[in-house]
């Protein structure tokens, strides 16, 4: 969650991607970075929180996410241009 708010900082688009067991720790992490509303995506079970993954479940979660990623990116970057 820091990574992404950091670049973001920086002026680079980002996505960070947390799992539904580590939300209680992003959401602390946003308070704390002064960035309570900064929005993410949740990734739930099958997939483990360790991120121990086969090639197909990292496969098949990557075409699950592409959607998205690709949305919040195209959304923060229209709403940062005022548009």
């Amino acid at each position: 969650m820091r990574d992404a708010i950091e670049m973001e900082w920086a002026g680079v688009p980002s996505v960070a991607v947390i799992h539904t067991a580590l939300a209680g720790s992003a959401n602390a992490m946003k308070r704390l970075s002064g960035v309570p509303d900064y929005p993410y995506i949740l990734v739930d079970y099958p997939y483990v929180p360790t991120g121990v993954w086969t090639p197909e479940e990292i496969r098949r979660l990557a075409k699950e996410l592409a959607p998205q990623v690709i949305s919040h990116l195209t959304r923060r970057a229209t709403s940062s241009n005022g548009t």
